[in-house]
């Protein structure tokens, strides 16, 4: 007598229980604070913190530690890793976002990598793109766009 009720659940297609992919753009404001400069070979490394205020797909605030490179020629490297906390998908929690960029005067193009997410944000994947722009000696803005999914 239960088999009858089963079939209707078996037509339910896999899609069904797959997580989407979803995109999105917001952007975002960073304030650096310098722990250190060295100079090797005509560069100039310098490592900070930083706290970033995002809006849009991502509303909330990643406090990271980096490092940028700045070469003699006018061109530029930097990459990061911190912890956002805030919305995504009216989903709230904490995830890990690594960031890398380069470019050349005061802006660039990058890529960020969000992962480890925890209480509403545990299971996001998201990756995406950035375009900062320098805009002072500690300051940076810019765009960003993203795919994500929640899943295992």
């Amino acid at each position: 007598p239960g088999l009858p009720f089963l079939g209707p659940c078996l037509l339910v297609p896999a899609s069904a229980n797959a997580s989407t992919l979803e995109s999105g753009t917001g952007s975002f404001t960073a304030t650096g604070d310098v722990i250190s400069i060295k100079h090797v070979d005509g560069n100039t490394i310098v490592t900070a913190t930083e706290v970033q205020p995002l809006t849009g797909v991502l509303t909330g605030v990643r406090v990271a530690e980096g490092i940028t490179i700045f070469h003699a020629n006018g061109t530029f490297e930097a990459h990061d890793t911190g912890t956002f906390t805030g919305t995504v998908d009216g989903r709230t929690g904490t995830l890990t976002i690594s960031g890398a960029s380069s470019g050349a005067g005061n802006t660039g193009d990058g890529t960020i990598v969000g992962y480890n997410g925890t209480g509403g944000l545990a299971g996001l994947h998201l990756q995406g793109t950035f375009q900062p722009v320098i805009t002072g000696p500690t300051t940076a803005e810019g765009p960003i766009q993203v795919q994500y999914h929640f899943g295992p």
